[in-house]
């Protein structure tokens, strides 16, 4: 860590994929070709892994930018207004008037499980030379948000991205994505070793080593170059292990599901929350682990977090 960047504010930047959620509950089935179903619930939302992930860090009260790109069209509109709203810095963004902005359909069913259906439009357009990396010197922390959902970034110039970052003294996150083109590994493996920490999803975990009893599956990374893995596992909670060995295991929190949407990005925010407060790797995934509790009792990627006071008091209340 460059001395000169601890002495600023910690101002975290996101990176990644951004866009707008259309939210259809519930769906436990589709209408035949021609036909009609009725559902309780359609409403737009603001989505993509960095996006949620930037939004929830600025509720926790840490100051956010998002870079990303989006097209100059009504989705685009939209989530400009809801990133404004939440407080998040959006002079990064590039927006692109020869694309559409990305957008998922979210359909979710009775049982608060989801199925996508995902148009990648712009996101599938943010291209190195186009993001002001002379500004990174501006952040303590970069957060990689929806690896694998932005190709033109992956591989080599997402490394660089963060070998750049690494050497102005800003410490380094990645949350991968489900990869649509089945690369995985091969996209993954050159931006590890200039992770500080490397934060994927269980699911996601299988599909990268083909195994997930969590603590070998670290190792793994480990041995691949990541400073430290933090393993999301939904209901069975987070596991972190770093190269000194520490392994800490935290049980997930109760709550009434209703929407899985985003919880491993509010998962992300809670840990880097912690991380800004100089939090011990415990506490900060204990508020990674109450940060998704709360953001599945609430239909929507972000609805679900109010405040930093809100999703502490699920930690003092258990």
């Amino acid at each position: 860590m460059n001395p000169q960047n601890k002495k600023q504010p910690y101002r975290v930047l996101c990176l990644g994929n951004v866009l707008a959620d259309i939210l259809v509950k519930p769906v436990d089935v589709l209408p035949t070709v021609g036909g009609l179903l009725a559902v309780d619930h359609i409403g737009m939302a603001i989505g993509g892994c960095a996006s949620n992930t930037a939004v929830v860090l600025s509720r926790l009260g840490v100051p956010t930018s998002l870079w990303g790109k989006l097209g100059r069209d009504l989705f685009g509109d939209f989530v400009l207004k809801e990133l404004k709203r939440a407080g998040v810095e959006t002079s990064g963004l590039v927006i692109d008037k020869k694309t559409d902005t990305s957008a998922t359909l979210v359909l979710v069913n009775s049982k608060a499980q989801r199925s996508f259906l995902h148009s990648m439009a712009a996101n599938d357009l943010i291209y190195k030379k186009e993001l002001r990396l002379s500004k990174l010197s501006q952040f303590r922390h970069l957060h990689v948000g929806g690896y694998f959902l932005f190709s033109a970034l992956d591989g080599k110039p997402m490394a660089d991205i963060l070998k750049q970052a690494k050497g102005k003294g800003v410490t380094t996150s990645l949350d991968t994505a489900w990869d649509l083109r089945g690369r995985w590994m091969k996209t993954l493996k050159p931006c590890l070793p200039y992770l500080d920490f490397f934060m994927p999803s269980e699911r996601e975990v299988k599909m990268l080593l083909g195994y997930t009893p969590p603590a070998k599956a670290a190792r793994a990374f480990l041995k691949l170059g990541a400073g430290a893995v933090i393993i999301k596992r939904g209901e069975k909670g987070s596991y972190f292990l770093n190269r000194e060995g520490m392994g800490i295991q935290v049980p997930a929190y109760r709550a009434k599901v209703v929407d899985t949407t985003g919880a491993g990005d509010c998962f992300c925010a809670g840990v880097i929350k912690g991380l800004s407060l100089g939090w011990n790797m415990k506490r900060c995934l204990q508020l990674g682990n109450a940060a998704g509790a709360r953001a599945v009792e609430a239909l929507g990627a972000t609805a679900g977090i109010q405040s930093f006071q809100q999703v502490s008091t699920t930690i003092k209340n258990t």
